[in-house]
């Protein structure tokens, strides 16, 4: 067997993941730990508790079907979820049905496959109408739509996200947490709540219930993100004080992650909102510092630590890529396309290679207006990057992921992606093979421009 060529490095898990889990544990229901690929392969064969006894034949055939779909590759997410969709179907009494059910939608989420992920969703649902995981994930797959049922559905989903998030508030904290860690668990589940539900109020033009949310979220636990929400909904509204004072702690927040190009945006945001107040922007230098003073006080013990605040969103064509001229690039933008994403970094001696093969795909593409191509960069760091790229001379297209990579579950390098053109993640392959990498990239490609 051919041995892949595989850069790895631990990935930040997002902390409104770990806050679920300690959540978990609250419940009594902490999670089996899981490799550094999550659910990307069938659940291992533990039955469900409490199951009656089965035929033993039935038995037999079933584990003949189960041996069938862990053959399955793992690089195929839409062929594992129909694969595990079809044995519940054969078999809807399995003992495997809850891990089978928990695997659908983690793979569905990871694929973008939103209607897979809301059906079971739905179902994990029944079982625990609790989980904030679920909670926050149907607010936002139903929050993605324009019509009226689905908005609705994100509403009533977010609500109970905050209702929960407000019950744990008041509950004590479990003996295997930390006062402490439980103060912050709750704070972040809350702000997420509010947050989520700010988001769905201002998606379908309901704006003072989205500035009530999304100023419940600032006040519990203040992020950029939020601030610059709160502002633009009030700049929508024309009421510049209000985004004046948003814009300003968007941009004065003390945090070393903040992205610069973003940074830039909100400061373009809040000049333009201060200067349709006060006519110039005279005084705005001294008072961008008074908040930024005001806010280093406040959020020092956070931005000491080395926690890192939760992405909210889920949805990857609403992610905002950078150029290396300072552009953006929306992924939405792309919608309709095959995408071939390759993610990379500087220190991956692999990525080099990987790269080289990737324009060898490219060109056999080149006339093919249906594909696009990019090498999506993953470094902290951009500072070595033009000079990687002087040496290494790559042709495709190169973009900074902005987080990219943890929102699609990356954790490997090198990592190749193919979506379709609906945005859902037909293939993946983490490290390189440098003697197939070329040939099955080249038929994936082709199968999935082949799909409808």
């Amino acid at each position: 067997m051919t041995s892949n060529i595989l850069c790895c490095r631990e990935r930040a898990v997002l902390l409104l993941l770990a806050v679920v889990s300690l959540v978990a544990v609250l419940k009594g229901q902490a999670p089996a730990a899981e490799d550094k690929n999550p659910s990307t392969r069938p659940p291992a064969t533990q039955p469900d508790a409490q199951k009656p006894p089965e035929n033993p034949n039935s038995l037999e055939e079933e584990s003949r079907a189960w041996q069938k779909i862990l053959e399955l590759s793992p690089n195929d997410p839409q062929a594992l979820i129909k694969g595990l969709g079809d044995f519940l179907a054969q078999y809807p009494q399995s003992s495997r049905r809850g891990q089978i059910l928990r695997t659908i939608y983690t793979q569905a989420l990871q694929a973008n496959d939103q209607r897979k992920a809301i059906e079971t969703a739905e179902k994990l649902l029944e079982v625990n109408p609790e989980d904030p995981d679920l909670l926050s994930a149907l607010t936002d797959l139903y929050g993605r739509h324009t019509d009226a049922a689905s908005r609705a559905k994100a509403i009533t989903y977010a609500t109970r996200f905050v209702e929960h998030a407000e019950k744990l508030a008041t509950q004590s904290p479990p003996a295997e947490i930390p006062a402490g860690k439980w103060m912050e668990v709750h704070t972040l589940i809350r702000a997420t709540a509010y947050y989520l539900r700010g988001k769905v109020h201002a998606q379908s033009g309901e704006s003072e219930q989205a500035l009530s949310d999304f100023e419940k979220s600032l006040a519990i636990y203040p992020t950029a993100e939020v601030a610059e929400r709160l502002g633009d909904v009030a700049m929508q509204r024309e009421d510049a004080d209000r985004a004046i004072d948003a814009y300003a702690t968007a941009f004065a927040i003390p945090d070393k992650r903040a992205d610069p190009a973003r940074r830039e945006q909100v400061r373009r945001k809040l000049g333009s909102a201060y200067v349709s107040k006060h006519h110039s922007e005279k005084g705005l230098g001294e008072f961008i510092l008074a908040r930024y003073d005001e806010l280093a006080l406040s959020l020092v013990a956070r931005f000491s630590a080395d926690g890192m605040a939760a992405k909210a969103s889920r949805d990857p064509s609403e992610f905002v890529l950078q150029r290396l001229d300072g552009s953006e690039m929306r992924l939405r933008e792309l919608q309709g396309k095959v995408v071939v994403m390759d993610f990379w970094a500087t220190w991956c001696g692999p990525c080099r290679l990987q790269g080289k093969l990737l324009e060898n795909v490219r060109e056999t593409f080149r006339q093919e207006p249906a594909v696009t191509f990019l090498a999506v960069n993953t470094d902290e760091d951009r500072s070595a990057v033009p000079n990687f790229l002087k040496e290494e001379k790559w042709t495709t297209p190169v973009v900074y992921g902005l987080g990219l990579d943890q929102l699609l579950g990356i954790r490997a390098l090198p990592t190749v992606l193919v979506l379709d053109r609906d945005g859902r993640v037909a293939y993946r392959q983490a490290g390189l093979d440098p003697g197939t990498f070329i040939a099955t990239l080249e038929e994936k490609v082709r199968a999935t421009l082949r799909k409808e």
